[in-house]
């Protein structure tokens, strides 16, 4: 945590921001629940590197959450773990962090507490991306990540577009289906009929016209 502070305070400074301000780590933050008056900041997809304190398996994973509590003068940080998918029952891992990527990840977070506490426009560019220095071996294993356990890593849902009508079918039975979708061939044999209707009612009058005449 000290390498975290160090470098906190360093960004702060060449920020030119002449309030104090702290970080720590506060293990119990929860997503989308900061405290009354505290800002949130969710550093998604950070490069780390695990080791497994019972097989000292060790893999890379580029989505690893961290999570940020602000209020004025102090940050509280939480940090995601891992568990190893080797191991039974293997406990939550912390993972490390190479300078660059502590760098970048420190360096965003500065920039939203300008954003937030001192009305400082910051553009998109701006922002810095971590660094994959590892090639992850695999997809995410959501199981073994306790963001994904908390909610963090999922998605939000997206309202499920209102479903149109299909003909179910059943084994001996045959689901009847909406009138609606006959409306078009119904008119149809209508007007066909009542055509057939006038053809016949002319041909009669004729026949009629030219017997009685």
């Amino acid at each position: 945590m000290r390498t975290w502070q160090k470098i906190f305070a360093q960004k702060i400074a060449d920020m030119d921001v002449e309030e104090p301000w702290i970080i720590q780590e506060d293990g119990s933050l929860q997503v989308h629940n900061p405290e009354h008056g505290r800002r949130e900041y969710l550093q998604k997809h950070a490069a780390g590197r695990f080791q497994c304190s019972q097989c000292l398996h060790k893999w890379s994973s580029a989505k690893v959450h961290i999570l940020f509590h602000m209020r004025r003068g102090k940050v509280r940080m939480r940090i995601f773990r891992q568990s190893c998918r080797r191991c039974p029952g293997a406990p939550l891992e912390e993972p490390s962090f190479s300078q660059e990527n502590m760098e970048r990840i420190l360096h965003n977070l500065v920039l939203q507490i300008l954003k937030d506490f001192y009305n400082v426009p910051v553009q998109p560019s701006e922002l810095l991306e971590v660094v994959v220095d590892t090639v992850p071996a695999g997809p995410h294993d959501s199981s073994h990540c306790e963001g994904c356990r908390l909610g963090v890593c999922t998605k939000p849902l997206v309202a499920p577009k209102t479903p149109t009508w299909k003909p179910r079918r059943h084994l001996g039975t045959a689901t009847s289906p909406p009138l609606q979708l006959f409306s078009g061939s119904f008119r149809k044999q209508c007007c066909f009929v009542l055509l057939s209707v006038f053809i016949l009612a002319v041909i009669l009058f004729i026949v009629l016209f030219f017997t009685l005449k």
